[in-house]
């Protein structure tokens, strides 16, 4: 196996840890060592040191001849981690030296990093024919991992399919049939022009033929993947069926043949990132009544991204199901789903509602955090929530209340702007309890009339607040009152401007004051000292010239202090100059060359595009700046979208996007791909999002106004 390994200058090469790669020749014997804890700490070094976070060294190419005879000598054991690590160092796809490059300005040091990269890709591959050979291998692991490499590296994919195809009807191992169906969807996806059609063939074949529900799930995830028209008609009732087949023999304690599940094999427990990985993920499994099967169909959702109708079958099904380890899967996915993508009906949130009443804490837990996700599109289940912050209104202490099952149903139902949130939050704020962070939201979603039995304790707990300098607390009280305009706070907030506030307690009271409007008339002199006192650092004099427009001060004296915010490199005073220049609109459109510069200097970021509407008010000229962004930067639409409905039926060249926004199944802010596992965890902003689809109804309605 080691054939040459000391004729190898290591010396000269280096890799994560150090300029020298000597010690790299024990890593590669350890791989091969018959103790397992040996050979898990080697695997962990090679990681750790010759493929650190994804980088490759000439180190790590000089190791894959070795790592080749390691995977192909079959007195060694965990040969299939080997192969996996080699799948690694290739790569996901064929390197580009654009995108990794880069880091160096010296041209001829970037390519010296770039070349490992490229150099590992060809080695692997070019040797890839090995892993057919690993195919029918004695080792079960071995084989799962040949059959993903050869998908994953192989140069002839046609030649690879008629491989595996073939290997699928001797296969009987659990774990390399799923490979062996993985590798297959994976070269239909990636080469579905050529192979789509026949890879869906296999993989349906294996849905119909198949008795093991694991592998039926997996070959429908494929399916979806390469093939997505050719999944079955009765795609949930089946998936439903498969999913209750194997919680049976899961409860039973059987694999998916119906056989006895035999005990997992026992590892060391070493101090690796390996072995901590290992163990993560088996807690995490506990800690849900995990499955793979449960995997699997959190798989097929993601695979058919874009195709809701299906998906949304689907999670009302696993919602109704009686198994306790679906529901809380089901939970978890109506939050991903319901927040990334527009659902037409109401009945996958009164699923959700429903899990309220099953009397288990932690499946309450998870269904009211995403009903506060979800809360702008789950009226529909306001009674429910109502009723239960009724029910658990003595379940909570001051200091831990929000994150109690009453806190969360209070959050939720706050959320949705429902008034019976004031009672008991009212009764919060009397007894002590912690400020919630989102406090301002709250009550600017409930409104400001219904909420206004809310400023007297508000402002009880503000005044008591009043000589601490900065606290969360106080900046959140702040944010609340503005929204009511509460009268009897606006001295003590006219007050709190004064020298040394920082920064977020500035913007904070500017955001509130202005909502109070001329009716904070005697906060002007104050606001105009603070702007005026050279002092005060700029980003907060101009937090607080912000607000002067909307209490009644005159905005061309502030024109100076603007542009110096707007002259700046620091984003800490451009952003607020930015905002200041907005707040004062046609006034400042002095600075409207300015806002031009910056255009071209900040790649049209849509706050200068925002203020040079404000300002100048050219609808030839903003409007194209508009579209543009519409496309490139879908997260500022709701930003965009005002800016349009302000020009009316100016704004008509902009209704075949608008148009398209209401027509996709997508929220603006989702972006994520249908192979992007870090979308799992994502939650979108429905409150922005159904903002946005209100705008543009609005703005189709303009543009049709006769």
């Amino acid at each position: 196996m080691f054939t040459g390994i000391d004729d190898v200058d290591w010396a000269s090469m280096g890799h994560a840890y150090t300029d020298s790669a000597t010690d790299v020749p024990d890593l590669l014997r350890d791989l091969a060592s018959d103790d397992p804890a040996c050979r898990e700490i080697a695997l962990d070094g090679m990681y750790g040191a010759l493929h650190h976070q994804g980088d490759v060294y000439a180190s790590t190419v000089a190791c894959i001849p070795f790592l080749f005879e390691l995977a192909t000598t079959a007195s060694v054991a965990d040969r299939g981690a080997v192969v996996h690590l080699l799948c690694s160092i290739a790569g996901e796809r064929e390197p580009d030296p654009e995108e990794i490059g880069g880091l160096f300005e010296d041209e001829e040091e970037d390519a010296a990093f770039v070349q490992p990269f490229l150099d590992a890709w060809a080695t692997v591959r070019g040797r890839a024919d090995v892993f057919f050979g690993l195919l029918a291998d004695p080792d079960a692991e071995v084989r799962a991992a040949a059959a993903a490499a050869l998908a994953h590296v192989h140069p002839d994919p046609a030649r690879v399919l008629g491989a595996l195809r073939e290997r699928l009807t001797v296969e009987r191992d659990p774990q390399a049939v799923g490979a062996l169906i993985h590798a297959i969807g994976r070269l239909g996806a990636d080469h579905r022009d050529a192979l789509g059609a026949e890879a869906g063939a296999v993989l349906r074949e294996v849905v119909a033929v198949e008795s093991r529900p694991e592998q039926r799930l997996a070959g429908l995830v494929q399916l979806a993947r390469c093939d997505v028209a050719s999944l079955p008609e009765d795609l949930v009732e089946t998936v439903l069926d498969i999913m209750e087949l194997a919680c049976e023999q899961d409860g039973a304690g059987q694999d998916e043949a119906g056989q006895e599940r035999p005990d997992a094999p026992e590892r060391p427990r070493t101090d690796t990132m390996v072995s901590h990985l290992r163990e993560l993920e088996a807690t995490q499994r506990h800690s849900v009544d995990a499955s793979r099967a449960g995997d699997l169909l959190e798989e097929l959702h993601w695979a058919l991204d874009d195709h809701t109708e299906p998906r949304l079958d689907l999670l009302v099904g696993q919602l109704q199901t009686p198994d306790w380890g679906q529901r809380m899967a089901a939970v978890d996915m109506a939050g991903a789903l319901l927040t990334g993508w527009r659902a037409p009906d109401d009945l996958p949130v009164v699923l959700l509602a429903r899990q309220l009443i099953e009397h288990e804490p932690r499946l309450s837990q998870r269904a009211l955090t995403e009903l506060c996700h979800v809360a702008p599109i789950a009226q529909v289940i306001a009674d429910v929530l109502a009723m239960c912050v009724r029910e658990w209104d003595d379940t909570w202490e001051p200091g831990d209340w929000e994150g109690t099952l009453f806190g969360k149903a209070l959050e939720a139902l706050a959320l949705q702007g429902d008034v019976r949130a004031v009672p008991a939050l009212a009764e919060v704020l009397a007894r002590e309890g912690t400020v919630p962070e989102d406090l301002g939201e709250w009550v600017e979603r409930i409104g400001r009339e219904a909420a206004a039995p809310l400023g007297p304790e508000l402002h009880r707990r503000l005044v008591a607040l009043s000589s601490d300098r900065r606290t969360p607390s106080k900046e959140r009280l702040v944010a609340a009152l503005g929204v009511l305009a509460h009268p009897e706070s606006l001295p003590l907030l006219v007050e709190m401007v004064e020298p040394g506030i920082g920064r977020m307690s500035m913007w904070s009271l500017a955001r509130a004051l202005s909502r109070y409007g001329s009716a904070a008339a005697e906060a002007g002199p104050r606001l105009r000292e603070f702007v005026a006192t050279a002092s005060v650092p700029l980003e907060i004099r101009l937090g607080a010239a912000a607000a002067l427009p909307a209490v009644g001060g005159e905005g061309e004296p502030l024109l100076p202090l603007v542009r110096q915010g707007l002259e700046s490199d620091e984003w800490l005073e451009l952003s607020p100059a930015l905002k200041a220049a907005a707040a004062l609109g046609p006034a400042a459109a002095p600075l409207a060359p300015r806002l031009r510069e910056l255009l071209a200097t900040r790649d049209a970021h849509t706050d200068v595009i925002v203020a040079l509407w404000k300002t100048a008010r050219d609808v030839d000229e903003v409007l194209p700046m508009l579209l543009d962004k519409w496309t490139a930067s879908p997260g500022a639409r709701p930003t965009a979208a005002a800016c349009l409905i302000e020009m009316g039926p100016a704004a008509a060249p902009a209704l075949p996007l608008i148009r398209e926004e209401l027509s996709s199944p997508r929220r603006h802010s989702n972006v994520s791909r249908a192979d992007d596992s870090s979308a799992t965890n994502t939650r979108y902003d429905v409150a922005a999002d159904e903002g946005l689809l209100r705008d543009c109804r609005r703005l189709v309605t303009l543009a049709e106004s006769p």
